[in-house]
């Protein structure tokens, strides 16, 4: 409705407008040399109206001839934008398919069209990562950390080229790029936090680590390495907060108060730690200050008060009124700890000492061993580890003394000794 009426207003205009003109009087003569034209005044406006048109035509045919190089060039640079886009679109889905060999083909399409943008440079780098071309990837890499906004993902792949390469000092120079080119990325947290592992650099991975039992085991091997006694006291207190009743952070601790000349801290701290939860460790950090067999057995008589009857009390007083000759005591503890249900090797050992018969020997040979187990891929170890050393993951080794006392530890329980 409203562009009828603006037509209609237009129409009426123009036409009051030729009206006008037509009844303009008088005549317009021209002289040029010998001819003259004459004609009356609105026939000579129309005639103007016509030229200006005319020029007007003239002068836009020219412009468009003049550009016409730029808009076969912009159409031709156009098209190629197109089917560049096509071909990195195209692999990009070959990447997700898995299919090398068309994402490295269409990396080289859209490299020709469009030449190294970080969209073209990220497919061509994973293109040649999945085809087996590390170093090709490698420079693909290389080249997108130039890009301020895709700095992150270029630093990224030099990370994973350089774990798998096992150089884990490039790895770890390359994850902290990453992380200033994109701070509090959980993925990249993750990788820094393995790449310390491999290196075993516990303190860097102390600061990576959020999981308890993580925080406890390598706070327990940094306090162990530590060249100063006020750095081990504080990683010893961490572990400890972690999981109080963790062994070898106990352990770790009383050897840090000692560095620090607090022994009766320590020995405090260790007869604490047994009376929570006896463990070998404990009670070898406890003697190791007693030189004698029979020091040795009266300190382990006072350790074990405060836990009597546990099947470990019973088997360290075994062992250690073995090593004193005190035969009789050492039978009589060694059988009260099997009683108490320790069923591991260690105190058949004792009796197979005592009584060397073929009985006996078959017994201990019989009986499994304590051992430290992996909770996430069953490899064992007779010492204790921060990082387990198939798998590589850290807060992971479990006291085990027997099968039936390693299925009950529970993912709650996982630091507590289960002896």
């Amino acid at each position: 409705m409203f562009r009828a009426i603006r037509f209609i207003l237009i129409a009426a205009v123009l036409l009051a407008l030729a009206w006008w003109i037509g009844t303009v009087p008088g005549t317009l003569t021209a002289h040029s040399g010998n001819y003259t034209v004459q004609t009356s005044v609105p026939a000579a406006v129309l005639i103007l109206v016509v030229i200006v048109l005319i020029l007007t035509l003239l002068l836009r045919l020219i412009g468009h001839v003049r550009r016409a190089p730029g808009g076969i060039g912009s159409w031709r640079s156009n098209k190629r934008l197109k089917q560049g886009d096509i071909a990195l679109q195209r692999g990009i889905v070959a990447l997700a398919a898995g299919d090398a060999a068309t994402a490295q083909a269409a990396a080289v399409q859209s490299r020709k069209l469009l030449g190294d943008t970080p969209l073209v440079l990220l497919l061509a780098a994973e293109s040649a990562r999945l085809s087996g071309k590390p170093e090709q990837a490698k420079a693909a890499f290389q080249a997108l950390t130039g890009h301020k906004d895709m700095a992150f993902l270029g630093h990224r792949g030099l990370l994973r080229h350089a774990v798998e390469g096992g150089d884990h000092d490039i790895a770890a120079i390359h994850a902290l790029a990453a992380e200033d080119a994109y701070p509090g990325s959980a993925w990249l947290q993750t990788q820094r936090l393995d790449i310390a592992l491999k290196k075993h650099d516990f303190r860097a991975a102390l600061a990576l680590a959020s999981a308890p039992a993580e925080i406890a085991a390598l706070a327990t091997a940094a306090a162990n390495e530590a060249a100063y006694g006020a750095d081990a006291l504080r990683y010893a207190k961490q572990a400890i907060k972690a999981a109080p009743g963790f062994a070898p952070a106990i352990a770790a601790y009383a050897q840090a108060l000692r560095k620090t000349r607090r022994d009766r801290a320590a020995k405090k701290t260790l007869l604490k730690g047994w009376a929570a939860a006896p463990h070998p460790l404990i009670a070898t950090a406890y003697l190791a200050h007693f030189s004698s067999p029979i020091e040795r057995a009266q300190a382990a008589a006072e350790l074990a008060k405060t836990a009597p009857g546990s099947p470990e009390s019973e088997l360290l007083l075994s062992q250690t009124s073995l090593d004193a000759q005190l035969t009789g005591e050492a039978k009589r503890h060694a059988n009260a700890a099997i009683q108490a249900g320790l069923t591991d090797r260690r105190p058949f050992t004792v009796l197979a000492s005592l009584d060397p018969t073929p009985e006996t020997a078959a017994a201990a040979s019989a009986a499994p061993a304590p051992k430290w187990v992996c909770g996430n891929c069953s490899a064992e170890t007779s010492d204790w580890t921060a990082i387990c050393p198939v798998c590589g993951k850290a807060g992971t080794m479990l006291w085990r003394t027997s099968p039936s006392k390693a299925l009950a530890v529970t993912e709650g329980s996982a630091l507590l000794p289960a002896g």
